[in-house]
């Protein structure tokens, strides 16, 4: 997708601010989302590490963490001052995302307060996600990397974990299967609830956790 094609529409956001700027090539930003009519969240994370945690209400508040790295024969640090997340909102939709030109040489890190909604999707090209999750449909999909993913039991039905190439662990559900081909797993099982759960990594690994505490 363009840039033109995902245009900034940012009529969800409430608040938009610069927290920390220790230097050009060091930025922590902070943004808040009103969730009122919104009932899809979609999360697009490109490199780097994500945390994210559930919480109750109707905002959904995100701190991206940014720094530069040195770029070949260039000994200072790319500047990352003017990166922000790009986002929008369609049909119920809040997308949220970063532009894949503004990632290289950077090294971001995504910490999601996140409330339920209906459904939510997160995708991570190269990278780690450690996120817990209530009630929702849900799909998290990484590239390259790991997921270590909490489930709140009494919201699940349905849960697939998956890895084309490494492991998918899935504890705590009922009548859990485990299927492992050569380089590649397969693990679905069921929680007390309704939502299918679809959690894949492309290389890498998958853990997945039903907890009744979440």
């Amino acid at each position: 997708m363009n840039k033109k094609a995902f245009a900034i529409v940012a009529l969800a956001a409430t608040s938009l601010s610069i927290t920390a700027l220790a230097s050009e090539d060091e930025v922590i930003h902070s943004y808040s989302y009103s969730l009122t009519d919104i009932n899809e969240i979609y999360i697009e994370g490109g490199i780097g590490t994500m945390e994210v945690l559930h919480t109750d209400g109707n905002e959904l508040r995100v701190e991206l963490e940014l720094e530069g790295t040195r770029r070949y024969f260039v000994f200072n640090k790319r500047s990352v001052e003017d990166i922000e997340i790009e986002d929008r909102v369609r049909g119920g939709r809040l997308s949220l995302r970063l532009n894949e030109d503004d990632l290289d040489h950077v090294k971001a890190h995504w910490r999601v307060e996140m409330p339920s909604v209906a459904r939510t999707h997160i995708e991570l090209g190269v990278g780690q996600i450690t996120a817990e999750f209530a009630d929702t449909e849900l799909e998290v999909e990484v590239g390259v990397g790991a997921g270590d993913i909490t489930l709140a039991r009494s919201y699940v039905g349905r849960v697939e974990a998956s890895a084309g190439v490494g492991s998918a662990e899935l504890h705590g559900a009922n009548d859990t299967v485990s299927k492992r081909a050569m380089v590649s797993e397969e693990s679905y099982g069921f929680g007390n609830g309704h939502h299918r759960v679809e959690l894949s990594v492309g290389v890498g690994e998958m853990k997945v956790r039903l907890d009744d505490e979440t």
